[in-house]
């Protein structure tokens, strides 16, 4: 017999809870706090119906572009700190990080 231990973390920074109705990829989510509710359709590209509802696909790669979003912002900080273009021009130029 083969134990599974499951590494869970120190501390719980958030917890999110959303409950998906009607008939699952063509059904509805709403999240407890009301922030997330959304009609789903299944896109006639993985043999849906289709429809004006999202997708579970499309609301991973929006939680995944959003927070890659967050690290580059982060990145071109960090990266505007390390510069050597930065730092020489630092104090001398008006200069304003943004990522798009």
């Amino acid at each position: 017999m083969i134990d599974k231990v499951l590494a869970m973390p120190d501390k719980v920074l958030y917890t999110a809870e959303v409950i998906s109705t009607g008939d699952g990829r063509n059904g509805h989510v709403l999240s407890t706090d009301h922030r997330l509710d959304l009609d789903l359709s299944v896109p006639p590209e993985l043999d849906g119906p289709g429809g004006q509802g999202t997708n579970p696909e499309q609301l991973f790669a929006a939680g995944y572009a959003a927070c890659f979003h967050s690290a580059l912002r982060g990145l071109a900080e960090a990266a505007h700190q390390r510069c050597p273009y930065s730092r020489a021009t630092r104090g001398n130029i008006s200069v304003e990080l943004r990522a798009l």
